[in-house]
């Protein structure tokens, strides 16, 4: 089982990067909390939070599409915030959950083939799921070892971060169904070749994307090498 090292990729900034991102680009978070490091040690990884970019209008900010236990940002459609699965202004949400919690953010870039129908589909994700409790520490984990490790689904009446991402990714044909949603975790990027992509069995790379992904770490000025949890509205332009 092969495992990105992030640590070798060049920083970028907010700035140099937001143009380009689409509907389907993964923001992931490192986290310092003890509630992320027991993440990452019982999912085997260095991320403990995963969230999606949602941006149906390119020339409007991309938006920011995750699962939390609490509100992070308003919603910038609606005014109005609420815990759960939840949208909100992604740079915004980015220096907030770095602010709050001190969580370093890794920008992960996917190269698709976006479908035409890619923005009424997703309006029925986050209609579907919207609002959707994130549950306890306990009940994720009990979740992710259902899915994990016996392949068993769980009932939707809450869910964790990784879970509504790949609710999400199977709802706009990124993912297949070879594993239910609650199987995923935030490390799901650096567990090649085991994640089933789409493609992955055609394109055998590094990279179980439908094309491949390009992944940016971490999103600070390009000169800081080797972030800390720094306060990253300073860093963002």
């Amino acid at each position: 089982m092969r495992r990105r090292n992030y640590a070798r990729y060049p920083a970028q900034p907010w700035s140099d990067l937001v143009d380009g991102m689409q509907t389907g680009d993964l923001i992931l978070f490192s986290g310092v909390s003890s509630e992320s490091e027991w993440i990452k040690l019982f999912t085997g990884g260095q991320f403990s939070h995963s969230t999606m970019i949602y941006r149906p209008d390119p020339t409007q900010p991309p938006l920011m599409w995750q699962e939390a236990p609490e509100a992070i940002v308003p919603d910038p459609h609606t005014g109005t915030s609420h815990s759960g699965a939840q949208l909100g202004d992604a740079k915004q949400a980015t220096i907030e959950i770095n602010t709050a919690y001190k969580d370093v953010p890794y920008y992960v870039k996917l190269n698709w083939d976006r479908p035409s129908t890619l923005n009424a589909t997703m309006l029925k994700v986050l209609t579907q799921y919207e609002e959707t409790p994130f549950g306890s520490v306990l009940q994720m984990a009990l979740n992710y070892a259902l899915g994990h490790l016996y392949g068993q689904a769980t009932e939707q009446d809450f869910i964790y971060c990784a879970e509504l991402v790949a609710l999400t990714f199977q709802a706009i044909d990124v993912l297949d169904g070879s594993h239910p949603a609650n199987w995923y975790s935030p490390i799901v990027l650096d567990r090649v070749p085991s994640t089933p992509f789409r493609g992955w069995a055609a394109r055998p790379s590094t990279c179980p994307w439908k094309s491949c992904c390009r992944v940016v770490a971490p999103l600070l000025s390009p000169e800081t090498r080797r972030p800390g949890p720094a306060d990253l509205s300073r860093r963002i332009n």
